[in-house]
């Protein structure tokens, strides 16, 4: 992986579930889930690491290259939690 450029943060997008705790999810959300665990970062991004699991505005990140991993700038990740 090359570096990032300057506030960009790349993550790996969980896989969708269809059914939460018995809630059925819709279908726009399976297809592109708002959460994963952070892949890289680059050097000047403070808010999150990789390895970190994290909630995301999915309609401002990109789709990249390699399924499942989304691009997006660090004001775009909303909260670093643990399942």
């Amino acid at each position: 992986m090359k570096k990032l450029n300057s506030g960009l943060v790349l993550i790996k997008v969980d896989q969708a579930e269809e059914q939460v705790d018995g809630v059925y999810i819709m279908e726009e959300w399976m297809t592109n889930p708002p959460t994963g665990i952070v892949d890289s970062v680059a050097d000047d991004v403070t808010f999150c690491q990789p390895g970190d699991r994290v909630f995301f505005e999915r309609y401002t990140s990109i789709p990249t290259i390699e399924k499942n991993y989304r691009l997006c700038r660090e004001d775009a990740v909303f909260i670093n939690y643990e399942k």
